[in-house]
């Protein structure tokens, strides 16, 4: 067995997950990087929905109460309660770069914050299952010391198509099997945006395992975490899976 097929069953079982419809949760987040760049309400306490099949997020209410933020397979807008359209962005990465990212090295809108937020939550909630998708590479890594606890490493590269963090992140994994930290450098923050995602707090729910608390912390020289600031905070409750 490999070390991913390894998570995969640690998680619930690859046919469980591709069984898999539609996540729910409540969420609670905060740190220094959404308090400094997420408008509104900051998504301290909203409901989230991601789907399985296509890369597509919902975070109800954002950036407002009535207003719900939409990451819809690479696109992403703002709209009512009852589904009208407030605003959109059709190609939202590309306005991190060149002169349109030069406000946002200092603050973000709505849609800037609704593309990141969704397609990161996205990755998170489909992970280990995301690892098999189509046109995703994964390779076993060197091992790493974790206080009295060796951890392997899987080294994994995505598809340019694919809205993710960066090309190359590496996960942490137990010896339970259980992911417990993701590397991943967050490109439309910096490249100096190099970031330790550590994981805690597995639960259960409709056969599968979710890490309900994480916490994101620079990553320094070695890879070894940082103190501090924390940059993310994110905890899930109410999780739900939908099948069929």
């Amino acid at each position: 067995m490999t070390l991913l097929e390894e998570v995969m069953e640690a998680h619930g079982g690859v046919e469980r997950w591709r069984a898999v419809r539609a996540i729910r949760a409540r969420v609670r987040s905060g740190g220094f990087l959404v308090r400094t760049r997420f408008p509104g309400n900051r998504l301290g306490d909203y409901e989230l929905t991601v789907e399985m099949g296509e890369p597509a997020a919902t975070m109800d209410p954002f950036p407002r109460d009535g207003q719900r933020g939409v990451f819809d397979r690479g696109r992403v807008r703002i709209e009512t309660a009852a589904g009208g359209l407030v605003e959109s962005r059709d190609d939202p990465r590309a306005a991190f770069s060149g002169l349109s990212g030069l406000r946002r090295n200092l603050r973000w809108d709505a849609l800037d914050s609704a593309y990141f937020a969704g397609y990161a939550m996205w990755n998170y909630l489909t992970t280990p299952l995301l690892l098999t998708r189509e046109g995703v590479t994964v390779r076993d890594g060197e091992p790493w010391r974790e206080g009295a606890e060796e951890w392997r490493r899987l080294e994994v590269d995505f598809p340019d198509r694919l809205d993710t963090h960066s090309p190359h992140q590496t996960f942490h994994v137990d010896p339970q099997g259980l992911l417990r930290r993701h590397d991943y450098t967050a490109a439309v923050v910096g490249g100096w945006a190099r970031a330790a995602h550590l994981l805690a707090d597995h639960r259960e729910v409709g056969g599968l395992t979710f890490p309900t608390r994480r916490w994101v912390r620079p990553r320094g020289p070695g890879n070894r975490v940082l103190p501090g600031p924390t940059l993310v905070w994110i905890e899930l409750g109410e999780l739900a899976v939908e099948t069929g």
